[in-house]
């Protein structure tokens, strides 16, 4: 056989592998562990939500904790204005208290859950500074940093931990207040994932999913 088709064929394989790992629009992207910057093509396509993972990176106040960036919706006519949610996770250890359980019970285990932070309307350029609703809640900050049509449309969230936003030149749109009855919370907020076994709970800064796309 032909070396240079064998490699060929092999590179075509690798090649064609990558592409497959590479989540669709409407999917989980996982921002490396450690990382501080970071960018994804994000759309809605009926129920299905793009939406970008990220455990903040050590030496910032919000180290190690766990939180999800969510497209709610996004218009591909000037001014592309894209809504986005921002959500922590938080691990329940106490659902079950000790002396309760009957000999061929489950021993309780943690579980997770996605808790609503806050929301933000960007247009195409915009961003969220420094003391805003957004960072405010621990957000990481993000870009509305490009878009394109298609069906669905996509628009590119650029996502820096340290703040270093390119061209960070103008400001967000006004904020939607955070209260206990926000409806974008109801959705999420409190949803249980499926449990992870007690041993997670040692390892509670690794990655956990709450929902499964």
């Amino acid at each position: 056989m032909n070396v240079k088709l064998l490699l060929v064929g092999f590179a075509l394989i690798a090649a064609l592998s990558f592409v497959s790992a590479v989540p669709e629009c409407w999917q989980e992207h996982d921002m490396p562990n450690g990382a501080w910057l970071y960018q994804a093509w994000l759309c809605v396509n009926g129920s299905n939500h793009g939406w970008i993972y990220t455990v903040a990176p050590p030496g910032i106040p919000q180290q190690l904790k766990m939180f999800k960036v969510e497209l709610q919706s996004f218009t591909y006519i000037p001014p592309y204005a894209a809504t986005l949610n921002c959500y922590e996770q938080f691990t329940d250890v106490d659902r079950q208290q000790p002396g309760q359980s009957s000999p061929n019970s489950v021993p309780p285990k943690p579980s997770y859950s996605w808790h609503f932070k806050q929301t933000v309307t960007l247009n195409a350029g915009e961003f969220t500074p420094q003391g805003s609703e957004w960072t405010n809640a621990e957000c990481p900050p993000i870009k509305n940093y490009g878009q394109q049509g298609g069906n669905p449309p996509q628009v590119l969230i650029y996502l820096a931990w340290n703040g270093e936003i390119p061209g960070a030149r103008m400001t967000a749109t006004p904020f939607a207040p955070f209260t206990a009855f926000n409806p974008t919370a109801s959705a999420l907020d409190g949803a249980v994932s499926a449990n992870d076994g007690a041993v997670a709970w040692l390892n509670k800064f690794a990655k956990r999913k709450a929902f499964k796309r």
